[in-house]
């Protein structure tokens, strides 16, 4: 059959039938395109590390091995590299660190990667487990305080020695050092404050979702593991709630030259109300001392609307209906004249 007279005979647009046509090799394009991004999402290198932090005391001109325990859990050999870096805190306070991938850059502080010697590469056979012995020797002459890197375990490529690994399809564990010597804990609360999202707030029209916020600045030379309670208190200073602060295990981490945040839901709060938030902390080797606290409101917004309502009308009675009443008078003494 003749395919145009077929669309003819039946009114067939042509754009009714390139229209969906075009639609599908365009789907079509754009999966392939994609695929190679969603086979790379999908290919991981399957290995698992513990522990994921480790937390060492070395003394200046010792030597410490960690281990660390990696494990294949694929189903095909995988040839691995050990990818020493150093690390910096996010500047986002979270404490998620932020690796230096360039094998030739170094922090310019606490760069635990100068100790740490070169691991050789390994081979693990489908679900075999291996520990991986990493040595770290600090100088005699290093200066006390807090050194930190992070050991990443990655597919070993032909030179890789020399080119800079991604974080893509890597797995890792991270190590803190103390050095003993001129150890300087500085902390100091940077904020403290109630929040309902990103941004620190008095008032609220809504008991829920709202969040203790309390961010730690060190300016000390070694990492610190603050920890403590936030008290909730109502108008009378009755404690509503207590609430940990930093209780995981092991604790977070403050690096130093930095600011990290610690987040606290506050379920306890009423409906309305003035509320105060009372935080005592501890941090350091002899058990320094913190305190802050801050008051905050929680106003619904009927309330709000209700009291804005309530402005109106009694602007309008105090300014308002005066002027209408004046207004009045003068038209009833208008019209009486222009009535004689």
């Amino acid at each position: 059959m003749n395919i145009t007279k077929f669309m003819k005979n039946y009114k067939i647009n042509r754009r009714m039938i390139w229209v969906p046509v075009v639609t599908i090799w365009t789907a079509v394009v754009l999966l392939l395109a994609a695929a190679p991004g969603l086979a790379a999402a999908a290919g991981g290198n399957g290995l698992r590390v513990s522990p994921v932090r480790s937390d060492i005391t070395v003394n200046p001109g010792q030597t410490k091995v960690v281990t660390i325990t990696v494990t294949n859990i694929t189903s095909t050999p995988a040839s691995l590299q050990a990818v020493i870096n150093d690390f910096t805190a996010n500047s986002n306070e979270t404490g998620e660190p932020s690796i230096i991938l360039n094998s030739n850059t170094f922090a310019k502080s606490h760069s635990l990667k100068r100790f740490i010697t070169a691991v050789p590469n390994f081979t693990l056979q489908p679900g075999e487990q291996k520990n991986v012995s990493v040595t770290i020797k600090v100088p005699a002459d290093a200066a006390g305080g807090g050194y930190y890197g992070a050991i990443r375990f990655a597919p070993a490529t032909p030179g890789a020695a020399n080119q800079t690994v991604s974080l893509a399809g890597s797995v890792g564990s991270l190590i803190l050092a103390t050095v003993p010597g001129d150890i300087k804990d500085q902390l100091s609360i940077a904020s403290f404050d109630a929040r309902s999202g990103d941004h620190p707030r008095s008032l609220f029209t809504s008991h829920n979702g709202i969040t203790a916020v309390v961010r730690f600045q060190n300016e000390g030379n070694v990492q610190e593991q603050p920890f403590g309670k936030i008290l909730l208190k109502d108008r009378s200073g009755k404690i509503l709630a207590q609430y940990e602060v930093n209780s995981v295990d092991p604790r977070g981490n403050v690096l130093p030259d930095s600011i990290r945040k610690f987040t606290v839901p506050l379920d306890k709060v009423g409906t309305f109300g003035i509320f105060k938030l009372d935080g005592n902390f501890g941090y350091g080797s002899n058990g320094q001392l913190l305190s802050a606290s801050t008051t905050f409101y929680v106003v619904p917004l009927i309330a709000v609307i209700l009291f804005i309502a309530l402005v109106a009308v009694m602007a309008f009675l105090i300014f308002g209906l005066p002027r209408l009443i004046r207004a009045y008078n003068r038209r009833i003494i208008r019209q009486s004249s222009t009535r004689r």
